[in-house]
């Protein structure tokens, strides 16, 4: 250790050959809680901070108090935390946690924890005590930056308690007795350890202080060394965070957000995953004390560096962290009854709270260019869009919007390389723009929806700018009380009654009105307007949900009140002490009935999921269901049609049974036959004969009967009278087949043959082209015969035609024809037939999916009709699950991606026509093929889809099926999805009912929580 006596830092010598002050006490707070840190993690590192604050309040109270007092004092109050927090508190993120356990001591008697100026700074850095200069005071009253605005207070928060522990432990043997045995020797910390003692944990051995601290006299070589280390523990992260990266994309693979699960994704793969993640947490947290640490040591050289190296160090911890938890925790996706602790959203979050924390380095006066610094932080640029790059695909099936606020969070990041160069300008537009997107990724998990920019709320908007921050912005209080009170009253308006009023709220009377589709209510004005409309539905729907007497406010607008309320309170609390707690109190109110209103759309019933949810997923199945049928019988009824001209010329539409989506992978069913004629006409005269029992039409090729029965060369109804489709025919043609020759030198010369006669089927493709023979039924006859006779001296010249050599065996000769014949298909015809089929079939194809997509565009019609319904249920779906199951939102990917994501339940909305956008896809598969067939390719329909699978999903119902590659892929699909739905919201059920999860809109919960803890900071009563 290197010591330092008061003198030296007080009368330093000039500045260039003065050696580094070292404040020991400070450094001595700080390794004391760096390793209090690595000691003691997750939800006990928060109840041990929080407890820790209100005894050393507790101990300013009660200075003379015995261990034994103070050892009683913290069991108590330990014991009363413990038996109040659940398991769903102690899953909760930091802050939520923080809020939770400051809220339990206040209000129970016997603490002093609301006089603790430690305990205000942890409640402060939750609801945003401290503003930055590019912060838009409203994002963050209306809780915009909620994760970003702990992750830049959370370290001094904690850092205030740590020091104050240990200097009350230090000057006090009864608080460091209690503490200890209390707080501490459970997870082997001593609030007494020296500052050579704590440097020798295991957890700070990633480092070497005492290399940097030698080098005080040159305060060069102290930051370059301090610097040098500071870059390895970097090195050290970026390596964790590929090994991570890597293992997210198998894991992505194995157990994917929409499911279903691999064979792979198993509970002992997602024991295995949280054990790597657990020891990697504990890694992580060595390497935080690490950077902690010497980031300390280099602000006692440079103030500036020493922070910005602490900034860069958490935001790379923060990321690495939270791509750990997320690794482990989608390892259980899709598997039976699993639950989730983050999950993407959660995740994307702390990663945005990271990358706002670094963009916030680069103040008003100018970055430093210390590249050392911006190596840093281009490095987790780099880290970040890798991880974007690697989860482009899982973000858009868990929710479509990440992409979206990732890519623009890049983009500002990427701006910081403009910034850097000295542009402030600049600096300021990235920072705001930056802290934009935080509102847009909270708009995805909390659907603030609200039109904050309306008129009605000018005021307050105008207060909110002015007096959140005021010290920060004017460099002195608020002046006067009288002054305070116009905002306070601003605010309270906002929540009590601005909330609820016609700009901001759509009348519940609405949902009486049928003309007013649900859906489009929905999109229009979203959930948080919508809230009064949703529960005049909900209790349509399930009357055991019973509507508020009175209209319950816009819960955005409420909160935007409430949020600048606690922070005009928290940041003067000595007017706020002047100001009634029933004001507070009313703001609460009225947040509680907003939020008990939205909790109530997920209540599970007898621990079940209640009807609303489950009559909602049951009306989206019957919608698809009747979407089905409507497809069906569109193909057939306005898709395989033929016109067909009866005798009298007239045009009939009629239906044709067949495989519209055959290839030549399979064979080809028959289709029925033309009804035989009784008689075959000669091939070459008029002529006919008895047609015999083996030339038939159904004994052509199946390629010939398909297209006889089904092909037009047009899809429209043709005129009046034209005949232009596919023909079949019979003709004969009898020959002699010359067997020997006689009499030659006699006189009389006699040819003798045998009859051979040739039925052919013939097909042509219209009544303008030629006959083509099909099928030929060939037989000769056995005997011979005279057939011609040639006399060389006398006129006795004489010939039998084949035709009277037939009318000598026919019709007798008829069976022994049909009996012995040889028959034989003209297979290069079928072949150039087939490629003729193939081309009508796809070309009826595409009309299919053509015109399918044209029908989902309009608004009468037995498919429209079943998209409105589906429409209507899966938006309702979304809503009642935003609002009354947010949490599980939040952390089930599995849930979210099935309602939100890619591969979400379908729907064939306005502004998201998976249905219709699926169906022009399709089309489009055929189009690149030009005149020509298409190449063999059965899923076709299903190449390149973008909300559908190839190959498709599982069925879980392969009834009643549109009967084409891509309805039913879509019909199976969303029966798939909505059974995972149906699962994944018994799944909370269960957990709820077992008191293992709570649900309240986790931004207006911490709203009304911080705002009943900020009253009781600010009231003696």
């Amino acid at each position: 250790m290197i010591a330092v006596t008061a003198a030296s830092v007080l009368h330093a010598a000039p500045a260039a050959a003065s050696p580094v002050p070292i404040p020991q006490a400070t450094l001595t707070d700080r390794a004391f809680g760096q390793v209090t840190e690595i000691h003691i993690q997750g939800a006990d590192r928060i109840k041990t901070a929080v407890l820790s604050a209100e005894l050393v309040q507790w101990h300013r109270l009660h200075p003379n108090a015995t261990a034994g007092q103070a050892q009683t004092q913290l069991t108590a109050r330990k014991q009363l935390l413990d038996s109040s927090l659940t398991a769903f508190d102690l899953l909760a993120p930091e802050q939520d946690l923080v809020l939770k356990s400051v809220d339990v001591l206040v209000d129970a008697p016997g603490g002093d924890a609301r006089t603790s100026p430690e305990i205000t700074g942890l409640i402060g850095a939750v609801i945003g005590k401290s503003v930055e200069p590019w912060d838009t005071r409203e994002e963050l009253a209306s809780g915009a930056l909620r994760t970003t605005q702990w992750l830049r207070g959370r370290d001094d928060a904690l850092t205030a308690v740590w020091s104050a522990v240990r200097q009350a432990g230090a000057a006090s043997v009864p608080i460091a007795t209690a503490w200890n045995a209390v707080l501490g020797e459970p997870f082997g910390v001593d609030v007494t350890s020296t500052y050579e003692e704590l440097t020798e944990d295991p957890g700070l051995s990633h480092v070497d202080l005492d290399a940097i601290l030698a080098l005080q006299g040159d305060p060069a070589a102290y930051v370059a060394a301090a610097k040098q280390q500071l870059g390895s523990l970097h090195a050290q992260l970026l390596g964790l965070s590929l090994e991570i990266r890597l293992e997210i994309g198998d894991n992505n693979s194995k157990c994917p957000p929409e499911g279903p699960p691999s064979a792979a994704c198993t509970a002992a793969a997602k024991k295995a995953a949280e054990d790597r993640d657990k020891e990697r947490q504990q890694t992580i947290s060595d390497l935080k004390a690490g950077v902690g640490m010497v980031s300390t040591i280099i602000g006692f050289a440079d103030a500036d560096a020493g922070k910005k190296a602490k900034v860069i160090g958490e935001a790379v911890l923060t990321t690495v962290s939270a791509i750990s938890k997320f690794a482990a925790a989608i390892t259980g996706r899709g598997l039976a009854g699993s639950i989730f602790s983050t999950a993407t959203l959660a995740m994307t979050g702390n990663i945005f709270g990271a990358v706002m924390s670094v963009v916030g380095l680069f103040g008003s006066s100018g970055p430093s260019l210390d590249q050392q610094i911006l190596a840093q932080v281009k490095a987790l640029r780099d880290e970040v869009r890798a991880l974007g790059d690697e989860m482009r695909a899982s973000f858009a099936r868990v929710e479509a919007q990440i992409n979206t606020v990732y890519a623009n969070m890049m983009a500002q990041f990427d701006k910081l390389n403009a910034a850097i160069a000295g542009n402030t300008a600049q600096i300021t537009l990235v920072q705001q723009q930056v802290a934009q997107l935080g509102l847009r990724l909270e708009d995805i998990a909390a659907t603030v929806l609200a039109a904050i920019g309306d008129a009605t709320l000018h005021d307050a908007r105008a207060d909110i700018n002015q007096y959140v921050g005021y010290l920060e912005n004017f460099g002195q209080p608020i002046p006067t009380f009288g002054e305070f009170v116009g905002p306070e009253n601003e605010f309270h308006l906002t929540s009590t009654q601005l909330a609820s009023g016609a700009a901001f709220v759509v009348p519940r009377t609405d949902a009486d009105n049928p003309a007013l589709d649900p859906t489009n209510v929905l999109n229009s004005f979203g959930e948080a307007r919508s809230i009064n409309y949703l529960a005049r539905i909900a209790s349509g729907r399930d009357p055991a949900m019973v509507e508020p007497g009175t209209p319950v406010g816009n819960p955005t607008v409420w909160n935007l009140g409430a949020q600048a309320y606690s922070m005009l309170m928290l940041q003067n609390p000595t007017y706020a002490a002047q100001v009634s707690a029933s004001r507070a109190a009313q703001i609460e109110a009225e947040g509680t009935r907003i939020a008990d209103l939205a909790a109530s759309f997920g209540r599970p019933v007898n621990g079940d999921a209640n009807t609303l949810i489950t009559g909602l997923i049951n009306e989206y199945v019957a919608a698809v269901d009747e979407l089905s049928t409507a497809l069906s019988a569109f193909r057939t009824n306005e898709i395989q049609v033929r016109w067909e001209p009866d005798a009298n010329g007239v045009q009939w539409k009629t239906p044709k049974n067949y495989d519209l989506f055959w290839d030549t992978d399979k064979p080809l069913a028959a289709a029925p036959a033309k009804a035989d004629e009784a008689t075959v006409p000669s091939c070459g005269g008029s002529a006919q004969i008895d047609r015999p029992s083996n030339v038939r039409y159904d004994l052509m090729s199946n390629v010939v009967k398909t297209l006889q029965y089904a092909y037009t060369p047009r899809l429209n109804e043709p005129p009046a009278g034209v005949r232009e489709l596919p023909e079949v025919g019979y003709c004969y043609t009898p020959s002699w087949v010359h067997t020997r020759t006689t009499g030659f030198g006699t006189g009389v010369v006699r040819y003798y043959g045998k009859l051979r006669l040739q039925i052919h089927s013939r097909f042509r493709l219209n009544a303008t082209q030629a006959w083509q023979n099909s099928r030929t039924a060939d037989y000769t006859w056995p005997d011979e015969q005279v057939y011609r006779v040639d006399c060389e001296q006398f006129s006795c010249d004489s010939e039998t035609t084949p035709q009277q050599g037939l009318t000598q065996k026919w019709p007798s000769g008829r069976f022994t024809f049909a009996a012995a014949a040889v028959s034989t298909n003209n297979t290069a015809l079928d072949a150039s037939l087939t490629t003729t089929l193939r081309g009508f079939l796809q070309g009826r194809q595409k009309h299919l999916y053509d015109r399918v997509q044209e029908t989902t565009t309009q608004v009468s019609g037995l498919v429209p009709a079943a998209l409105k319904k589906m429409n209507t249920a899966a938006r309702l779906l979304q809503a009642y699950t935003r609002l009354g199951l947010p949490n599980a939102l939040d952390s089930d990917d599995v849930l979210s991606a099935n309602l939100f994501g890619q591969y979400q339940i379908p729907v064939n909305m306005p502004t998201d026509a998976k249905v219709g956008g699926a169906y022009a896809k399709a089309s489009g598969n055929y189009a690149i093929c030009g005149s020509s067939p298409c190449s063999l390719d059965p899923s076709r329909p299903l190449r390149d889809q973008v909300s559908l699978k190839l190959p498709c999903e599982p069925a879980v119902d392969s009834s009643n099926l549109p009967g084409d590659p891509l309805g039913d892929c879509l019909v199976t699909s969303a029966r798939s999805r909505a059974a995972t739905l149906t699962q994944r919201y018994e799944v909370w059920a269960d957990q709820m009912t077992a008191g293992l999860h709570r649900e309240r809109v986790p931004w207006m919960n911490d709203t009304i929580t911080g705002l009943r803890i900020t009253t009781r900071l600010t009231h003696a009563n």
